[in-house]
């Protein structure tokens, strides 16, 4: 029996890396909700809210920030890892300018609209959490691409306990809560410290020289587009309902999303394997979906079930709320989906023109249509309407990419024979 459970969670190298990943991860989804409870217990349920932007509002920035460039180091790395010393170079030239572009317009934007709170030093706060994280994901990138997989997830998790020993040391003190959101650079610069003697970087190998710079950044565009179209799901929502509603509303809206947002783990490992695997190898797309959803569907509705008791448990008897942790789940739980076959349609296909027209598209949907049905559904019926909205965006998404992969495979099959 212990054979037969070893053999469905670790058969195969891909599966390997999945579930070990996934194991940290749950340390990681762990941390993030000791990290709410302890900002909702220790400061109250505006910070919460509070803490909740700007934790959304530096990861989409990032995204612009970092333009792929980090995913694309990883591919490079993972084909080539005789070259790793030639493509980190190139990276950390390619990355300088989208990085000093996007950091200074984003800035502009956040000081000069409501997007800004009410907060002193709150955009100081944010460029040093863009800066500190880039240097970090370089590290992470790196490690990913030499199909370090678990050891890089452990560095992520170092992250984050250093965060909560942070929190809890400046919560005996008079300070304000800036002095928290700053406490996340700090986190940040110590797990990148702790992650270097980890990376080991040869000379690179004499032979062809790499293709060109055009051919390296035509993949970061192609990662960005898809890092947005995924990501954007997970943030544009927190974004919306503090322009909308309020700051204590996210607050509860954050509080039930720590504990649905568990499901989304497996969401967030496939593309840090499933990419990369992909990339060298080829999925029995039906056989491995079936058993994604054997494992999937009872997992959420376990999920569900304890949302309704944990979240008041932890937080406090304050934060209740009745449809809102359903609609959470069913959102969750497709993207889980839509993240499985994305992995594949992004790893599996190098650039073309229909590729690029797939994940521009998926962009749109993720980045445009997902802002105006999350504007449109919370300004009807409040917070609820996020997850709504969020659910409705990845079922067309998903469309978009089963037949992206359908596509692309029977033409790959044709060039072929």
């Amino acid at each position: 029996m212990i054979n037969k459970i070893k053999s469905i969670f670790l058969g195969g190298e891909t599966r390997s890396h999945l579930f070990k990943t996934f194991f940290v991860y749950g340390f990681i989804s762990l941390s993030i909700i000791i990290i709410k409870i302890l900002i909702a217990r220790l400061y109250g349920q505006v910070e919460l809210g509070i803490f909740t932007f700007f934790f959304s509002l530096v990861s989409l920035v990032f995204l612009f920030t970092s333009f792929g460039i980090p995913e694309a180091l990883t591919q490079k790395i993972i084909r080539n890892s005789d070259q790793t010393k030639h493509y980190l170079k190139k990276a950390i030239f390619a990355i300088i300018p989208p990085t000093i572009i996007f950091l200074v317009t984003s800035t502009m934007i956040v000081s000069k609209t409501s997007l800004s709170p009410n907060i002193q030093h709150f955009n100081w706060a944010f460029i040093v959490y863009i800066v500190a994280y880039t240097l970090h994901y370089f590290t992470y990138s790196i490690m990913r691409g030499q199909k370090k997989f678990v050891t890089a997830s452990i560095f992520s998790l170092i992250n984050r306990i250093s965060v909560i020993i942070l929190i809890i040391i400046l919560a005996t003190t008079p300070t304000k809560f800036i002095v928290v959101l700053f406490s996340f650079s700090v986190a940040l610069i110590i797990a990148t410290l702790a992650s270097l003697p980890f990376i080991k970087i040869k000379k690179n190998a004499i032979k062809n020289l790499p293709e060109s710079n055009k051919v390296f950044l035509l993949l970061a565009f192609s990662l960005f587009l898809t890092q947005v179209s995924f990501y954007s799901l997970r943030f544009v929502d927190a974004i919306t309902i503090e322009l909308l509603v309020d700051f204590a509303s996210l607050g509860l809206y954050s509080a039930y999303g720590s504990i649905t947002n568990v499901i989304r783990l497996l969401g967030y490992v496939f593309p840090m394997v499933v990419i990369p695997m992909a990339a060298v190898s080829s999925f029995k797309i039906k056989q491995s979906f079936k058993k994604l959803l054997w494992l999937l569907l009872p997992f959420s509705s376990i999920v569900l079930a304890s949302t309704y008791f944990l979240v008041p448990f932890l937080y406090g008897n304050e934060y209740q709320a009745t449809y809102l942790p359903v609609v959470l789940v069913i959102s969750s739980t497709l993207l889980i989906i839509y993240s499985y076959f994305n992995s594949i349609f992004v790893g599996e296909n190098k650039y073309s023109p229909f590729y690029i027209k797939i994940i521009f598209i998926d962009f749109l949907i993720s980045l445009i249509f997902n802002t105006l049905l999350n504007i449109f559904f919370i300004q009807k019926i409040g917070i609820i309407g996020a997850p709504i909205a969020t659910a409705i965006t990845i079922v067309i998404k998903i469309i978009l990419n089963i037949y992206g992969i359908k596509k692309l495979r029977i033409k790959n099959k044709s060039q072929n024979i």
